[in-house]
């Protein structure tokens, strides 16, 4: 039986966490972690990571950026720049879906990524930590008919729409008519219809192409809202 000194020695307890490294957490674990600088350097990746991105073997990837390493996705690097600095600015961090060729095997597939800002004892922010995992989906094609190099967020890029906006205009960038966007939130038509009217009038365009091109200016081209995600994905998080 374990005295009481052993039990104490062998619980864990809010001050023994100060005696365990970030790293050792991230060592042994089999999902991609990494740790990035606010340049958006890389500083550190697990072997998980290593594998997902795939690394060249022996490649030095310490204090390299994105599109200086020689991966499958380095062209995704001002999209992952961006995002690096959305996780910095929010406590709650950021969530993306990353799209390339990833994996030793390099095959095309989607990847949910959440990074969070790191803080020093004084509260500043010294970079960010990431881990990703494989999306499960029913079928790849519900999502993405195109399915191409690609970084889609999960947090809206402007804020002036409400939740359920989102999800319309969601809908709406794919043409689907007010009818069948309808169908899909389980709202009458004439109320997609009058969000819609109020959806043009917020981003000051006059109809469903001028709001497309206002969705590529600002990003929201890109977002997928974590609802509509939820009704068709097995996450595994």
């Amino acid at each position: 039986m374990f005295t009481t000194k052993q039990q104490e020695k062998s619980n864990l307890t809010l001050d023994s966490l100060n005696e365990i490294p970030l790293i050792s957490i991230m060592e042994h674990a089999l999902i991609p972690w990494g740790i990035k600088d606010t340049n958006s350097r890389f500083v550190y990746m697990n072997q998980a990571a290593i594998n997902f991105c795939n690394i060249p073997k022996g490649f030095d990837f310490e204090g390299r950026l994105d599109e200086e390493l020689p991966v499958a996705w380095h062209e995704l690097a001002p999209e992952l720049k961006a995002h690096d600095r959305k996780a910095e600015l929010s406590k709650e961090g950021a969530e993306v879906i990353e799209t390339s060729y990833f994996g030793q095997n390099e095959v095309l597939e989607p990847w949910y990524c959440a990074k969070f800002p790191i803080y020093n004892s004084e509260g500043k922010v010294l970079g960010t930590t990431f881990y990703a995992k494989k999306f499960n989906f029913i079928s790849v094609y519900d999502f993405f008919s195109n399915l191409k190099p690609s970084v889609i967020t999960l947090t809206p890029p402007v804020s002036p729409f409400t939740e359920k906006e989102l999800e319309i205009i969601f809908y709406a960038l794919q043409k689907l008519s007010a009818k069948q966007i309808a169908k899909k939130l389980l709202l009458s038509y004439r109320t997609i219809e009058n969000r819609l009217s109020v959806i043009y009038s917020k981003a000051k365009v006059s109809g469903l192409n001028q709001l497309i091109e206002y969705c590529q200016s600002t990003g929201l081209n890109s977002y997928v809202p974590k609802s509509v995600l939820r009704e068709k994905v097995d996450f595994f998080w």
